[in-house]
């Protein structure tokens, strides 16, 4: 599969990952409908380029998520590939302290609201040639790890989903994951931990995405999908644990 001339709906394109991935897109003649909670961002994102349209969008928000739809309609732009890459990242501890309502807002931006905005999209999916869902995933979700377990949590119900979504939407519409590893984003911008450039990764995942595969791992997160193959899940959850980035000096 070849990611030219294609009309892409891309979430989180304000920055990190998604921003890298737009421009990267539209420099190959692609259509790239950007949506994010910050338009300045994504006013930022798509400076300079006539073939990204920016579009605000609160993944939380159901009516958010309509006007979205109903905006891309009025503008006459039929989407024919969806790639779902926002996320919130965030580091809590479930022993005391964890803030419900952040963990709710997570878990809608990170799962309730990929689920919604895909449903919402499947009759425009299937009208399209060559339809095709991109959902970003985390290694961490397949674990998960316990210092982002709401993340993480949310992460590992998306990975099911893409899952049972890949099943159901067999010879109609095709479904790929995505699994980056550490990357330099705004999210962790704070970790001194070894980190690959949006820019790198952006690269990859369109290789990847035009390979063909149903799941796509980049760099680091190799070794994760290694270790699931050769470990049972409790030990796998103990040894992704008890490893972390270790902080540069």
């Amino acid at each position: 599969m070849k990611l030219t001339q294609r009309s892409v709906l891309l979430t989180g394109g304000g920055t990190g990952i998604g921003r890298a991935l737009a421009r990267q897109l539209a420099e190959r003649g692609n259509t790239v409908l950007i949506c994010g909670r910050r338009l300045e961002l994504l006013k930022e994102t798509a400076q300079g380029s006539d073939f990204i349209h920016p579009y605000r969008c609160d993944l939380t928000s159901s009516e958010s998520i309509r006007g979205l739809l109903d905006g891309i309609r009025e503008d006459g732009h039929r989407v024919d590939m969806l790639i779902s890459n926002a996320a919130i990242l965030g580091f809590e501890s479930l022993a005391g302290g964890l803030e419900l309502d952040t963990a709710k807002t997570i878990i809608d931006a990170n799962l309730f609201g990929p689920i919604e905005l895909t449903q919402r999209m499947l009759d425009d999916l299937r009208a399209a040639p060559d339809p095709t869902i991109v959902i970003v995933g985390s290694p961490a979700g397949l674990g998960p790890l316990a210092n982002t377990p709401i993340y993480s949590t949310s992460k590992a119900g998306l990975h099911a989903y893409t899952q049972c979504l890949r099943y159901h939407l067999e010879n109609e519409v095709r479904v790929i994951e995505v699994f980056p590893p550490v990357v330099d984003t705004e999210m962790l911008a704070e970790k001194k931990w070894k980190k690959m450039s949006p820019q790198e990764c952006a690269r990859r995942m369109i290789r990847g995405i035009e390979s063909d595969q149903e799941q796509v791992w980049i760099g680091e997160s190799k070794l994760f999908r290694f270790l699931r193959l050769m470990l049972p899940p409790g030990r796998l959850f103990r040894v992704v644990n008890d490893w972390s980035p270790r902080e540069q000096e």
